[in-house]
């Protein structure tokens, strides 16, 4: 699901991109227009070609700072998802090979509120990590294991 939302992302940013190129071009062809008809044409004054001039060549400026913004954007998503799929799956062997150092970080990155233990055993936490959330579930129609102690199932009336 992580990926999923990733990609769809990523798909949007790419969107965004093509869309604000498109528009760049069409800043530009104004502005080729604008200086063919000061330069050549003659058909409009000095203050107006300034005035129209500046307007475009801000917009574009503009939305190339929208191009740059989406294309950074676009890599962070790239490489949150790689990371995301090389750690998430070996949590486990990153914690069997860590410092000392790092698995703190790893269990602070992982339960940023800790972990419980109550003297004989580690208590399940409260907050785990974001990433986690998106994991896959099991899905409950096909679970053949009882539910647990405590919870009895509905009884008819």
């Amino acid at each position: 699901m992580c990926c999923v939302r990733g990609e769809q992302r990523k798909a949007e940013l790419c969107r965004d991109v093509a869309d604000i190129e498109r528009q760049a071009k069409a800043i530009q062809q104004k502005l080729d227009r604008l200086d063919e008809a000061f330069l050549f044409a003659q058909s409009i004054d000095i203050d107006t070609y300034d005035r129209h001039k500046d307007k475009l060549r801000q917009e574009l400026t503009l939305l190339q700072i929208d191009h740059h913004a989406d294309q950074l954007e676009k890599f962070d998503v790239e490489g949150i998802l790689a990371f995301a799929e090389r750690v998430l799956p070996r949590a486990s062997d990153l914690w069997v090979q860590a410092s000392l150092n790092q698995r703190q970080r790893l269990q602070q990155l992982f339960f940023p509120e800790g972990i419980a233990f109550d003297g004989n055993q580690f208590v399940r936490t409260g907050v785990t990590a974001n990433a986690f959330k998106y994991l896959t579930t099991a899905d409950s129609s096909q679970n053949n294991l009882a539910s647990p102690a405590g919870f009895e199932p509905a009884l008819p009336a």
